[in-house]
């Protein structure tokens, strides 16, 4: 135990006496040390494509004299926080200056904000780090679709704060959709289901997530249908009390609903005992909008035959003639379509205007009551209408009896006595569309929304130089137009949809 004890007395007292031996062999210098302070603890972005983050890190160093401003380079990156069933993390550049400036387009979602700054001279990178939540309060407001070169351009025009704010092109990560044509709002009043959102153009048909507006390929038409024809291009996308139906303008697919979404099976557009002589169709449908209306007749225009077909109440088998009375006008017009709308003025009323086929390619105004049966209720020929004939854009009141169309810069309208009130001129624009948004699960809710005009323009020069105003209407025709909101900055306005919650 002694020569034990003895040897590990010796091997410690050689330690010490290497370590006191071997002092003053290393040079130390003191390493500049750097402090990150100035970023915020946690910040949260409420809305994507709409905000810039903002940061200005105050960089303090412990042995800088300063003499190189460029000393220091940067780098801000987002780490997103792992979610549950995740098992790595993905990182975002947000940008390489001294001060962040970033126009945010993260997905939903926390992250680790990191200011890296690097010493070049040490070649040491120093870290300050903050919490950043994103989320995208997109569940209410204007949904604005336009044209930017022949493709589709999707803005919203947000009501989720006190003030609107518009989001911009909230479908940029979606492949290029040509030939923009409106966005259908989808709901089956009776089981009061959440509204679908459907875009329609040129080129596809599909189901809006509107939850995040993320792209996906399998919202397309075609899932919702059992045969998808290889000319399939849909002009609308309709549904109401118990009903929906699918539009081209070769095929009609319809169905009736018990809670559930329809799927579409064989197309209708044929008479009864003429299944398979189908005719083409106008994309518009003649429906009354009430909540009373369960499983209605609707009103289709055969373009092919140049008449008024209906599809009867609660059938989705085929079409048929309309055998109501022709006490105004017959039901086989021989006229080119041009437009139609839909009203819930004397319990539901179809508005269509059509055009001769010759010259002087005068137009004239159908008006239908369109409930448990069909009846004719006006006929007028629109002649001595300013600049009618030139007319591109045309909507109805969804209480009052008046229509408004509009040519060029101008808005005009009239009601059903004939009776003009002064128009709306917009100087230096020409008007691509109007509308009066049909609103159904927050109808009881924004009913003054219900009668806003919405006008749609283009000024010239330029892809974005789209306006969309909205006008407050007076409740006797011929007093003043108020202009209630005015947004700018779209493509070419399309179509213009609210994005109930």
């Amino acid at each position: 135990m002694k020569n034990i004890l003895f040897l590990a007395t010796l091997f410690i007292t050689m330690v010490l006496s290497a370590c006191f031996d071997d002092k003053g062999n290393y040079d130390y210098r003191e390493i500049n040390e750097l402090s990150i302070t100035g970023l915020p603890e946690e910040l949260q972005v409420k809305y994507r494509n709409v905000d810039t983050l903002r940061a200005t890190p105050v960089i303090e160093a412990t042995a800088d004299d300063g003499s190189m401003p460029d000393r220091y380079s940067f780098k801000w990156e987002a780490v997103s926080e792992l979610k549950t069933g995740e098992t790595q993390t993905t990182s975002y550049l947000l940008g390489e200056e001294e001060k962040l400036n970033y126009f945010v387009v993260l997905p939903d979602g926390e992250y680790d904000v990191n200011c890296l700054v690097k010493d070049t001279i040490t070649r040491v990178t120093w870290k300050g780090t903050f919490k950043l939540k994103v989320t995208t309060q997109l569940n209410e407001g204007w949904l604005v679709l336009s044209d930017v070169n022949g493709n589709a351009r999707l803005d919203l025009i947000s009501m989720s704060a006190k003030e609107d704010i518009v989001v911009r092109d909230i479908l940029r990560d979606a492949p290029q959709l040509k030939g923009p044509k409106r966005i259908n709002s989808v709901f089956d009043m009776f089981y009061g289901q959440t509204p679908r959102f459907y875009l329609i153009t040129e080129t596809t048909t599909s189901i809006l997530d509107v939850t995040n507006y993320l792209w996906d390929e399998g919202n397309d038409i075609r899932y919702e249908m059992l045969e998808y024809p290889v000319d399939f291009v849909a002009t609308n996308r309709a549904a109401g009390m118990g009903w929906e139906i699918l539009v081209s303008d070769k095929y009609v697919f319809g169905g009736t609903t018990w809670g559930l979404q329809v799927l579409f099976g064989v197309p209708i557009n044929y008479l009864a005992g003429d299944e398979g002589n189908y005719f083409n169709v106008a994309p518009e449908v003649g429906v009354n909008t009430g909540y009373s209306a369960y499983q209605p007749n609707l009103v289709l225009y055969d373009t092919s035959n140049k008449r008024f077909v209906k599809i009867a109440s609660g059938s989705m088998r085929n079409c048929e003639l309309i055998s109501s009375k022709e006490d105004l006008f017959s039901w086989t017009t021989g006229k080119d379509f041009v437009w139609m709308g839909n009203s819930s003025y004397d319990g539901g009323s179809t508005y269509t205007i059509l055009q001769d086929t010759e010259a002087p390619y005068s137009r004239y105004l159908y008006v239908m009551k369109v409930s448990g049966g069909i009846t004719q209720t006006k006929f007028m020929k629109l002649d001595g209408y300013p600049e009618i004939e030139n007319a591109t854009c045309f909507a109805v009141h969804p209480n009052n009896p008046w229509v408004f169309y509009a040519a060029g810069n101008t808005v005009y309208y009239f009601d059903l006595e004939g009776h003009q009130a002064e128009p709306i001129h917009l100087d230096g624009e020409t008007i691509t569309m109007l509308k009066f948004n049909l609103f159904r699960g927050m109808l009881g809710i924004l009913p003054d929304m219900q009668r806003k005009l919405i006008v749609g323009s283009v000024k010239s020069g330029g892809e974005l130089n789209g306006v969309v105003r909205t006008y407050d209407l007076p409740t006797v025709i011929g007093d003043d137009f108020v202009e209630s909101t005015m947004h700018s900055g779209f493509g070419t306005p399309v179509d213009v949809t609210y994005r109930e919650k």
